[in-house]
């Protein structure tokens, strides 16, 4: 029996990044950024999107969850208000439009210490694509808080 392994010379990977962006009447406060953490969930769907099947990313949530986020988490831990809609787009890190990215800014609406954010595939429930848990962004009511999860495949 001939055996008919597919060899990659280079693998391919994909690396990425959740940037922070918070905002109080307009004046930059904070911009963080910190290392994307990809779901084992998400893996498998991606796999499922290149064939053709399953569905992409759509929403990004912010929440106010302190464990620290895991391959193997399948929801975040707390979510506050509505996950909004991501806006999806490519960019240029390396090699033109080698970077998806999703975007979101949210307009808090009261005081919240936001320490977690997750990039899902549905306005409720869904598969938790990419989560991260991060040191407290102090929000006040009328703060925004733009948030983006870019994904780069090399």
């Amino acid at each position: 029996m001939l055996d008919l392994q597919l060899q990659c010379k280079e693998p391919a990977t994909v690396r990425g990044v959740l940037i922070l962006e918070h905002r109080r009447k307009g004046k930059l406060l904070a911009l963080r950024t910190v290392p994307n953490l990809e779901t084992d969930v998400y893996k498998a769907l991606r796999a499922h999107l290149r064939t053709g099947g399953g569905v992409a990313p759509t929403h990004i949530a912010i929440g106010t969850g302190t464990t620290p986020a895991n391959a193997t988490d399948t929801v975040m831990e707390t979510q506050v208000g509505s996950r909004g809609a991501a806006n999806p787009s490519r960019t240029t890190i390396a090699v033109t439009n080698d970077t998806s990215q999703y975007t979101h800014t949210f307009t808090l609406g009261s005081d919240t210490n936001v320490t977690e954010a997750g990039l899902l595939n549905a306005s409720s429930d869904g598969t938790l694509c990419y989560h991260r848990v991060f040191d407290v962004v102090p929000c006040l009511k009328d703060d925004t808080l733009k948030v983006t999860w870019r994904s780069q495949s090399t």
